[in-house]
């Protein structure tokens, strides 16, 4: 057996057991940044339609009970939904036939998609 074959048997012995201990350590990390809590106040909105077309607005996110009401504000139009977490993933019902599906960014700041991926969403806190 050659030597990189050997290094190679090694290296993935080696990487299960890696992923296993840092498993945990990431999840709480995770776990102990996402909240609905956390999540109220308001922000700017940002994104793009299922045609591709921008749009901008505001959105104020209230929480009652863990479970976030959105009232986004967009052009002329009030949009209203309500969330909750399916692991560390928010999705928002409001009406459609799709939820929007946000995730939590390392700035604190959440994107999503709606309309089943075909549009885009970014929300930052003001």
């Amino acid at each position: 057996m050659g030597r990189l074959n050997i290094i190679l048997v090694f290296v993935s012995l080696l990487w299960p057991a890696t992923a296993l201990v840092m498993a945990p350590q990431v999840q709480a990390q995770v776990k102990q940044e996402v909240s609905a809590a956390s999540l109220a106040g308001s922000y700017d909105v940002r994104g793009r339609n299922p045609d591709g077309s921008a749009y901008s607005g505001a959105l104020e996110i209230a929480v009652i009970d863990n479970v976030a009401n959105f009232t986004w504000n967009v052009g002329n139009r009030v949009y209203k939904g309500q969330g909750s977490f399916v692991g560390n993933v928010l999705v928002v019902n409001w009406g459609n036939s799709a939820p929007v599906i946000y995730t939590i960014d390392l700035d604190g700041n959440l994107s999503g998609t709606w309309s089943n991926g075909q549009a885009s969403e970014r929300l930052t806190r003001k």
